[in-house]
């Protein structure tokens, strides 16, 4: 199996060593001096903390921090992690008018080969495997869209059964632009007005990453009529021209 994706890769750090580092050290947390540290521990076993800090980071953040993470606790104690599987998929998918299929695989650590997964959600039905397809549907109107999968993975650790469950959401986006009167500024937007950062916008054969809330400036206007695509995926023309 592959490595986790980067958020999982922390995720899963994180409550290992809640679990088992206090046990390592042997009593020592309870000594007044390390009142902070046995705080901070206390708070990585509480999922909602964690999870609500994976959601700020970026994949590169994540990875940077479970590396740092791991080689700090090698200094302590030997890193013991325990055993763990994630669904690998995209975190958004950008849509046009059709729905799209992905494919989703799992990706573990600490169990032995041969793991195989009940699929549940937003997949195209099939027998139980480590591997689904993922069926994205364009969102309608103006409201967010999710993609849920479920996983239910039956494994082994060391010769002995276990059943464990991944889940992951991918939001579904489709791509607006708002092109300005001088056709020199681009404001890339999700059907729910969400900024559209760190994308890659294809105006004709020019191809620009859109920065900070959504925006792309360009030295000269666009040309009338030429056409626009957010990561490959239509999303209109400039105005003022024909086709």
């Amino acid at each position: 199996m592959n490595a986790l994706p980067p958020r999982q890769r922390l995720g899963h750090l994180l409550r290992s060593l809640a679990k088992q580092l206090p046990g390592q050290l042997d009593g020592l947390l309870e000594n007044a001096r390390f009142k902070d540290g046995a705080a901070a521990l206390q708070r990585l076993s509480d999922p909602a903390h964690v999870e609500q800090a994976l959601t700020r980071m970026s994949p590169e953040e994540a990875n940077w921090l479970a590396d740092l993470l791991t080689e700090r606790w090698a200094w302590i104690a030997e890193v013991q992690l325990e055993p763990e599987v994630a669904i690998v998929a995209p975190d958004e998918l950008w849509l046009g008018a059709e729905a799209i299929r992905v494919p989703l695989s799992l990706a573990a650590v600490g169990l032995d080969e041969g793991l195989e997964a009940v699929w549940e959600g937003a997949v195209l039905p099939g027998p139980p495997a480590s591997t689904a397809t993922l069926l994205a549907r364009p969102p309608e109107g103006k409201t967010p869209g999710v993609a849920r999968v479920r996983a239910q993975v039956r494994a082994s650790v060391k010769g002995q059964r276990c059943v464990l469950i991944a889940q992951a959401q991918v939001a579904l986006r489709r791509p607006s632009v708002v092109v300005s009167d001088d056709r020199r500024r681009l404001l890339v937007q999700d059907h729910t007005g969400r900024p559209a950062v760190g994308c890659r916008l294809e105006i004709g054969p020019d191809v620009h990453l859109t920065g900070a809330g959504g925006l792309v400036e360009l030295d000269v206007p666009a040309q009338p009529g030429v056409s626009l695509k957010l990561e490959g995926i239509p999303a209109g023309r400039i105005p003022g021209g024909n086709p």
